[in-house]
């Protein structure tokens, strides 16, 4: 295990928060919420206790940072299948799509996103930090949707949350299956086929 060279000690240096959530992250890759203290994380990052609680008064505090930019990177992936987009309605299942497919492939979203969030955060705390990034991007991409006539006129927002879980199941089914290709294959055409069922004719 590489341990960083420690940091002075009194104000928190430039970089802390960084060097913190970097080492977190490398270590929630690895091991369990649970599993993890935090003396690992400061031995790994190079980071003083009190620079750390700076940043991050609890060790949860600092888990919910390496969640967001997780899930942040995560959603960067996505957008890049957006551009072969021909319309709204069609970058809904292209997303929809890549983010199956980051559910399959992508280990940062599987034991992040996917295999501890809900479970650290508990429900208030993600549903706050999945309001912010994921259904924020559904629900405007519905609202394109909708703008275009692609969706008949509705609220977009029961619409973008009724969506979103049904990602986030499917996600978690192909993220926990013995063979996630095989599981994704069976997932994504369902969850296309919900997509087109909001088609306004």
């Amino acid at each position: 295990m590489e341990v960083k060279p420690g940091r002075p000690r009194g104000r928190p240096s430039t970089g802390a928060r960084e060097a913190l959530v970097a080492a977190a992250h490398e270590l929630f890759l690895e091991r369990d919420y649970e599993q993890v203290s935090t003396e690992e994380i400061l031995s790994r990052s190079g980071v003083s206790r009190g620079a750390m609680y700076h940043h991050f008064p609890t060790k949860l505090d600092l888990f919910r940072a390496v969640y967001e930019e997780s899930e942040q990177r995560v959603l960067g992936l996505v957008a890049v299948e957006l551009a072969g987009a021909t319309d709204p309605f069609d970058a809904l299942i292209l997303g929809s799509k890549a983010y199956l497919h980051q559910a399959e492939t992508n280990p940062e979203l599987r034991r992040i996103g996917l295999g501890q969030s809900r479970a650290v955060l508990g429900w208030s705390r993600w549903r706050e930090v999945a309001t912010n990034l994921g259904l924020g991007v559904v629900r405007e991409m519905v609202k394109a949707a909708i703008q275009a006539g692609q969706i008949s006129p509705r609220d977009p927002e029961p619409t973008a949350q009724i969506l979103l879980g049904a990602l986030i199941e499917a996600a978690m089914l192909i993220a926990v299956a013995e063979n996630p290709t095989h599981a994704r294959q069976e997932s994504e055409p369902v969850v296309v086929e919900l997509i087109k069922g909001l088609r306004s004719d």
